[in-house]
């Protein structure tokens, strides 16, 4: 007897319908009753004024660079990936045999935009056009270095500027980019000390790369390219 009672409970089962049909009743019935008063149709509400937009990123500070480099390399150099593939083209196109390199190319940092340096019309005093192919490279470089202008300090502390000549190429193309950085510094209010006549007061420091072809051979030359071509 008390087994088939239990068999009756363990497959009995709660039907929810009823229940559910009570609660649908409750609703509707609070629904179509309820009644606002004008009070609480009047309570004011603070609601969003965005459209679920995402606040806006601070601009993303960039740093400027510790160095400005003027990197002057033979022209119609390809960026390579490696220092044999550089030697290889300055074996072919500059190495032993191959005369003096007729022109160079100039660039400031990572700027990809340059400036042609022929040696032929830089060397040659006579060239009437001598003092115009100058100031188009002084201009070059004046141009570039507004860019990289640190808003606020002091011309002392502004970035260095350094010249990177490659090493076979004529240093007269370092020379020109040295007084160009120079005379910029000047028209930014640096002045001449009077005891010494090269030097500048209230200037940032220009100088020239050390030599990077340490036992000077031409084998070293693919190297030294690698590194400039990288320079930023």
């Amino acid at each position: 007897m008390s087994s088939d009672s239990d068999d009756t409970i363990e497959k009995g089962r709660i039907d929810l319908v009823p229940m559910i049909d009570c609660i649908m009743l409750l609703l509707l019935f609070f629904m179509l009753t309820t009644k606002f008063t004008s009070e609480e149709k009047s309570i004011s509400s603070i609601l969003p004024t965005n459209k679920g937009t995402s606040p806006a990123k601070p601009d993303k500070v960039v740093e400027p660079p510790q160095m400005v480099q003027i990197v002057i390399t033979p022209a119609g150099l390809p960026m390579m990936n490696t220092e044999r593939e550089y030697q290889t083209w300055y074996d072919q196109n500059v190495g032993v045999g191959q005369g003096i390199i007729p022109a160079a190319e100039l660039r400031m940092g990572g700027n990809p935009a340059t400036i042609k340096l022929e040696n032929r019309k830089l060397s040659q005093r006579d060239n009437p056009n001598l003092a115009g192919e100058v100031e188009n490279i002084h201009a070059f470089i004046h141009e570039a270095l507004k860019r990289y202008e640190i808003p606020g300090k002091p011309r002392k502390e502004q970035s260095e500027i350094v010249v990177s000549c490659f090493s076979a190429l004529s240093w007269r193309y370092a020379l020109i980019a040295y007084d160009a950085a120079r005379s910029y510094e000047v028209k930014q209010g640096a002045i001449f000390d009077a005891k010494d006549p090269n030097s500048l007061t209230n200037a940032r420091a220009v100088s020239f790369a050390p030599p990077r072809v340490r036992n000077y051979s031409v084998k070293e030359m693919g190297a030294e390219l690698f590194e400039l071509h990288r320079l930023k």
